[in-house]
Formats: C-alpha cells, structure tokens, sequence
C-alpha cells in the first residue's frame, strides 16, 4: 500500500497504541486512501490503486489463487477502514472480507 500511495498514506507503527491508531485512521490522508482503494488510477484506464497494490505483490497474478487475491483485499480494506479500530490482522477481521470479495470474483466472471 505504501508503494503504490506513496507519500499520501501516512506511515503507522504496527506496535502503535490504540490512541495512535485512531488517530492515523482518523488522518484525512488515510481516509483519502481508503476511498480511492477501488478508484482508477487514471480516468479511462482499467487499474485501480487496489489492482496496483496485487500487481506488486505478485508479478504474475495470473497463476495467483483468487483466494490469496481476497486475502490481500482483504488486508488493505481492513487497515485503512476508519471504522475498523486495528491495523494488525486477526483471522476473526478479515475471514467475512475474504468471503465477501471471493464473491465478488465469482458475480464478475
């Protein structure tokens, strides 16, 4: 994520304080993040930033299963959602996202 959003998301600890992590997912920048997570990067093109972010974890998506894909959203989502008070993973916060966007490559198939 820092990659591809570069200088715009905020670097936060991942030992930061429940106060510091509130703090980093109430930051503007964040927020601006997680709203342009499924937005294009340039207007008539196909990538989004979260297309960018599975482009550079795996250089050949192709032979990627779509579960490890869902993971990876699922991550990304996760961390930048400002209702969402953690920034580290837990089986329990993101095994209903994984279902969710593995769904969501079915309806798009």
């Amino acid at each position: 994520m820092y990659y591809i959003f570069g200088h715009e998301l905020p670097h936060i600890n991942s030992n930061a304080t429940p106060t510091q992590i509130t703090e980093w997912k109430k930051h503007p920048s964040v927020k601006k993040c997680y709203r342009k997570l499924f937005q294009k990067i340039t207007l008539g093109e196909p990538d989004t930033f979260m297309t960018r972010i599975i482009d550079k974890v795996w250089q050949e998506k192709k032979n990627v299963a779509k579960v490890k894909i869902a993971y990876a959203i699922s991550i990304c989502e996760n961390m930048l959602n400002p209702n969402n008070h953690y920034i580290q993973v837990s089986e329990k916060l993101v095994k209903a996202n994984i279902i969710k966007n593995l769904v969501s490559f079915k309806i798009e198939m």
